[in-house]
């Protein structure tokens, strides 16, 4: 993991923002792509003692992890409290999905 000088967190080390972007491309999720927003955060408690880039889809108020082969839901409250959610960006299935070709990567791109 390499230092982010920006907000002193850490560079992901799993595949959270691939599985997001590959997550929002679902048919289901393009058939009702207003219920969907991709979501940059830091999170301070994962799997890590320091905070770290991470990325989620929610679905309302439920978020889905989807990172490393997960695919769990918790209600967003719940979430954003257990892994002390910070820095958050959140982005339309459409914008997403623009951002990512017009970096070419899955994030992050803020």
């Amino acid at each position: 993991m390499t230092a982010d000088d920006s907000n002193d967190t850490l560079a992901p080390s799993g595949d959270c923002f691939e599985a997001a972007l590959k997550y929002i491309q679902d048919a289901t999720v393009l058939e009702w792509p207003d219920d969907y927003h991709v979501v940059h955060g830091n999170v301070a408690v994962l799997r890590q003692d320091e905070p770290v880039n991470h990325a989620w889809v929610e679905e309302g108020d439920v978020v889905h992890e989807l990172s490393n082969g997960y695919n769990l839901a918790f209600f967003r409250q719940e979430y954003y409290e257990r892994h002390q959610v910070t820095n958050i960006r959140k982005y339309t299935v459409s914008e997403a999905l623009r951002l990512c070709v017009e970096h070419g990567h899955s994030g992050p791109w803020d």
